[in-house]
């Protein structure tokens, strides 16, 4: 039996928008059933699950699934899809949210520390030499 591929980031980013649109009940047999079909490679919990962006993301994900606890079952279609995009939607903003509150925390870190070492703003805030500005020969 052939191991699955490294997972790399374009993976992980699949895995993570698999998550926001899901619908439905939400185990891991089913959506790693799902992901072996969108990648399609077969992964494991494990593997996702070391992966701190799909953990956080699928963290918060069960425990709003296992607290929602509404049901559209007389709703007609065009409103049903349309209210399936609004939860894809917002579970991505979610998602999106914490990505962004953990870049902050990352970024006060990296500060902190450039400080420390006598890295000025104007150093960290200098452009990054462009090709036309660098001599390759």
């Amino acid at each position: 039996m052939a191991t699955a591929p490294r997972l790399t980031k374009e993976r992980i980013d699949i895995a993570l928008k698999l998550l926001d649109g899901w619908t439905g009940k939400l185990t891991w047999s089913r959506f790693l059933a799902m992901l072996e079909v969108d990648i399609g490679h077969k992964y494991t919990k494990a593997a996702l699950l070391r992966h701190t962006q799909f953990k956080n993301s699928w963290d918060t994900r069960r425990w709003e699934n296992n607290s929602d606890t509404r049901e559209h079952t007389t709703i007609n279609h065009g409103l049903k899809t349309s209210l399936q995009k609004i939860e894809k939607l917002e579970a991505t903003i979610k998602r999106l949210e914490n990505e962004n509150c953990l870049l902050i925390e990352k970024f006060v870190i990296w500060s902190t520390n450039a400080s420390n070492k006598g890295i000025t703003m104007e150093e960290l805030n200098k452009p990054i030499p462009t090709n036309s500005t660098k001599n390759f020969r």
